[in-house]
């Protein structure tokens, strides 16, 4: 399902692909994480913020193509990385 807005671009294969990589990250590298002293909501968070904004970069930026110049992808990605972050911490600690 692709509409031609501008604006609203949803794509199933990209969605499927974004859960993947978060839902994967947090499989695998949960265990680790709390294997090594790391607290379970602490690492949770960690892996959540870090797999969604690697997923979100991956799909806009390689799949979909949103970028101009090295520099504006390394903004984007860093943008991102902090809107998934913070949107994290607000479902995980402060709801």
């Amino acid at each position: 399902m692709e509409t031609n807005s501008k604006w609203i671009k949803f794509n199933y294969k990209s969605a499927i692909i974004f859960f993947a990589i978060t839902i994967l990250a947090n499989l695998i590298f949960l265990p680790v994480l709390t294997g090594l002293g790391v607290s379970k909501p602490f690492a949770l968070f960690l892996l959540t913020s870090l797999g969604s904004s690697a997923g979100l970069s991956y799909i806009l930026l390689a799949k979909h193509g949103f970028y101009k110049s090295k520099k504006q992808a390394a903004i984007f990605t860093t943008v991102v990385t902090l809107v998934c972050t913070a949107s994290c911490y607000f479902l995980m600690y402060l709801s």
